[in-house]
């Protein structure tokens, strides 16, 4: 317990949602990882769309992304104290943290993407 009120609010927020992410992500059975998929859709437009993927890999594929995901919260924990150094604006803290969440999502379906890339066309 002490380590947890030494932390400050960004990394204690950042452990919370790991943890909650993490745990939606498996039983929300997918839905967290179809939901991740639509902000970062436009960047995967030469590929059939998510409505149109079929096979055994889409259920487990969109439950990876919403559990993985979870992660990128680490990532923009441990990014914003290395940004908090050179900057103390929260606007840029804010973007940035959103920013590497919304990248973490992208580079996981673009890695799903590519992993299963023979059977989605």
């Amino acid at each position: 317990m002490v380590f947890w009120k030494n932390w400050s609010f960004n990394i204690k927020f950042s452990l919370i949602a790991f943890f909650i992410t993490a745990i939606a992500g498996l039983l929300s059975m997918g839905v967290l990882g179809e939901m991740l998929y639509y902000p970062v859709s436009f960047l995967f437009t030469s590929y059939p769309t998510l409505k149109d993927w079929i096979g055994d890999w889409v259920w487990s594929s969109v439950m990876m992304v919403g559990m993985l995901w979870s992660f990128g919260f680490v990532f923009a924990a441990v990014a914003w104290f290395y940004i908090q150094k050179i900057t103390r604006s929260k606007v840029l803290l804010i973007a940035a943290y959103l920013l590497i969440l919304w990248l973490w999502a992208a580079l996981l379906w673009c890695w799903m993407i590519k992993r299963n890339l023979d059977q989605l066309i």
